[in-house]
């Protein structure tokens, strides 16, 4: 690495000048959308760098703001290339954004194109290798850490030298010269206060994408105090924890909320707002940013959920603030595993995991939902670690489990070469689902996908072991998940039985034909998306873009067959989860003999969630749908939830049968439909509304019909229901 010589000028504007920058300057945070918005929140983060410039020197032309391909592409055609481009690089979007920048660098020499993010390694050695690799002839420049004050100083410094005389020059700005040296100046010190970067929205950068299909994203404080080694945000950098003041935050959703508040009243966008903090909750001021949203949902009807990560210590004041908007944020305890061991491999012992579990109960208490993330696969997993920490998850009560593959992300430290060897880390690479693309800009097809590399091997987990963990993962995730089968799980708590023991039954009992199906289909496709060659796969989905649109490749699989259990194979699991939960009352000496008032009950509320579920998301569902009513199974659960002793099934007994009822609301109905016009109907689509949507939002509603009865069984049937 040379040292070149330094510019006679500054490189950032002091408080007494503001220089007159005339360059035109577009900033692009694209998202694929041809199956649908990937990344489906607005620019808020890159937006920040404009606001940011502007605060440092006076730009001639207003920086514009892309998201969609689309809009960037008629952008260059009709208008022509700005002066600089610069392109967010997040792991969802690196290929579309390296497609345009080599398109115009090939087509608009002059342009200079620079990027930025967390998708960039973390070493020099491995950074050489990335450049020469993906960078080299499609950006001139790379930003490493955050970004605002380095884009800043790389714009001032541009207006006035050229590009070449500006290599190697500017802090956190990497590049390659052209004889291919590498140069790679030191980040930038971090802001200590976010509220330098001037709200976007409040410029009103941020209003055309206010348009029903984005979700508005807001960041309280960057930063993290814990140092996983599987994240970005774990490496010393980012150690430090800056914030926004008050007022700030204040402002921002309060001027969200009222864009907002015409269009979910209109039923055309999702009410949603992500906050991208990384621990929210765990500091102070998080309580007065709840009760600004609370605030807005006073005032504006708008957020109905926050999609948030809160804190992983300091419970009882997550807790707090969280209560102020009850039902909007889910609590998190996102363990990643409860093995000592691969905690300590991946330096999460800064983390108190025991008040991580105490979160559910706490929480339960309170009347919120509660959720824990998981990570198969880890440094020191094995099967058994993986279904130990799945086990301690769902004894404590998590409402539900969301649970990923190892993704080895390359700014974190579980990337880097050394750390991959020292663990015996086996990987193979994947197409992201929803990801991919073509697009046509200034007379050219542009064709694009997004890999990520999954970790499927460890030393003490064979691959075989690997598809096992997701098989029951898929289980977890469609039988325990919010609560599908809530009565059935009520009883099994009631009589000290682990829900985890219940789903491994489930595993092992014979599976009705659809599920079986469904299953096989499962573990086959598992196998079918994992590629051991990165440039093989990235060919291959390159030439086969519009399969992957159509839907036949590519797909979540979780998301996607958790969606055909629900829709193909409803009869068979409610059938497998009656099943496995009335032969593990058996094996306690519980309903021992045919026909028991146990197994009544069991069989009842198995079907009562069938029937809560069925048929949501086809776009004519029968408005109402039948069930003979033996027993009081809301009042049950209540029983449960009180933490009250429910093992007597005489107690729940109705004098005489009623019917129940399960209806759709037309405000059900709405939500409905706004995320199914959004997503489609196809099991993909609907796997990923169901990432978006709190089941109990959408779930049919039950009431009782007057005066006792029981319905008819469809001929041919010994079924209560229709």
């Amino acid at each position: 690495m040379t040292t070149p010589v330094p510019l006679p000028i500054p490189t950032v504007a002091t408080s007494r000048e503001r220089p007159r920058v005339t360059l035109a300057v577009w900033l692009a945070d694209l998202t694929y959308t041809q199956q649908t918005i990937s990344a489906e929140t607005m620019p808020q983060a890159i937006a920040g760098l404009a606001t940011y410039a502007a605060t440092k020197m006076d730009l001639v032309h207003p920086v514009r703001i892309f998201k969609y391909p689309e809009a960037l592409a008629t952008a260059l055609e009709e208008d022509g290339p700005p002066d600089v481009i610069g392109f967010s690089h997040y792991i969802w979007n690196s290929h579309l954004s390296l497609a345009f920048a080599e398109l115009i660098k090939r087509r608009f020499p002059r342009t200079t194109v620079v990027l930025g993010g967390p998708h960039y390694p973390l070493h020099r050695p491995e950074q050489t290798a990335f450049w020469h690799e993906r960078l080299a002839g499609k950006t001139d420049f790379y930003i490493e850490g955050e970004g605002e004050p380095a884009f800043a100083g790389l714009l001032r410094t541009l207006n006035d030298f050229d590009r070449a005389e500006v290599r190697g020059h500017i802090s956190g700005v990497h590049c390659l010269s052209d004889d291919g040296m590498f140069h790679a100046p030191s980040p930038r010190l971090r802001i200590h206060n976010l509220s330098v970067v001037p709200s976007p929205y409040a410029a009103g950068l941020m209003d055309e994408f206010f348009d029903g299909k984005l979700v508005p994203t807001v960041q309280t404080n960057r930063g993290c105090p814990f140092k996983c080694t599987f994240c970005q945000e774990g490496t010393s950098y980012f150690q430090r924890v800056a914030k926004k003041h008050a007022r700030h935050i204040h402002d921002e959703l309060h001027y969200i909320g009222r864009r907002m508040k015409p269009l979910v009243e209109a039923g055309t966008a999702r009410n949603e707002l992500l906050i991208t903090d990384s621990n929210f909750g765990m500091f102070p001021e998080d309580h007065e940013t709840c009760r600004v949203i609370a605030e807005c949902q006073q005032l504006y009807g708008w957020p109905r959920v926050v999609n948030v990560t809160t804190g992983k210590n300091q419970r009882d004041r997550v807790l707090s603030a969280v209560s102020q908007v009850p039902g909007a944020i889910s609590l998190s305890g996102a363990v990643q595993s409860l093995d000592p061991d691969v905690l300590r491999n991946i330096a999460r012992t800064n983390i108190d995991s025991g008040k991580l579990m105490e979160i559910a109960l706490a929480a339960a208490d309170a009347g919120a939902s509660t959720y824990s993330e998981v990570i198969l696969a880890l440094p020191g997993d094995s099967k058994a670690k993986h279904l130990g920490t799945l086990r301690q998850l769902v004894d404590a009560g998590f409402d539900r489990l969301n649970m990923f593959q190892l993704t080895l992300l390359p700014g974190s430290e579980m990337c880097t070469d050394a750390y991959r060897s020292k663990h015996g880390l086996v990987t193979k690479w994947r197409v992201m689902p929803r990801c991919y693309g073509a697009y046509t800009a200034l007379g050219e097809e542009l064709r694009a996908a997004e890999l990520d590399e999954v970790c499927v091997t460890v030393p003490e987990m064979p691959y075989e072991d690997y598809r096992e963990c997701r098989v029951m993962n898929l289980l977890l995730a469609s039988l325990y998940n919010g609560g599908v089968f809530a009565v059935l799980l009520a009883i099994l708590r009631a009589h000290q039985i682990s829900p985890m023991s219940w789903l491994e039954r489930a595993r092992t009992l014979a599976h009705g034909p659809a599920l079986a199906t469904v299953l096989k289909d499962f573990e086959a496709e598992t196998d079918e998306q994992l590629w051991d060659d990165r440039t093989g796969l990235l060919t291959y989905a390159t030439e086969n873009i519009d399969h992957y649109i159509e839907g036949h490749l590519g797909n979540n699989l979780l998301y996607t067959y958790r969606t055909r259990i629900i829709s193909e194979a409803l009869e068979d699991a409610t059938d497998l989860a009656a099943r496995a939960c009335l032969a593990l009352l058996r094996d306690i000496g519980v309903g021992l003999g045919g026909g028991t008032l146990i197994e009544a009950l069991v069989r009842e509320g198995a079907d009562y969630h069938r029937l809560m579920l069925s048929e949501l998301f086809r776009t004519d569902p029968p408005e109402v749908l039948h069930q003979t009513a033996r027993f009081d199974l809301e009042a049950l659960l209540t029983a449960a939830q009180r933490r009250e002793n429910i093992r007597d099934p005489r107690r729940f007994q109705h004098p005489e049968a009623g019917v129940r009822e399960f209806v759709l609301t037309g405000d059900q109905q709405r939500t409905l439909r706004t995320y199914l016009g959004q997503f489609g109907t196809t099991p993909w689509g609907v796997g990923r509304l169901l990432t978006k949507v709190r089941l109990p939002d959408i779930v049919r509603q039950v009431r009782m019909s007057p005066g006792p009865g029981t319905v008819p069984a469809p001929a041919g049937t010994g079924s209560p229901t229709t």
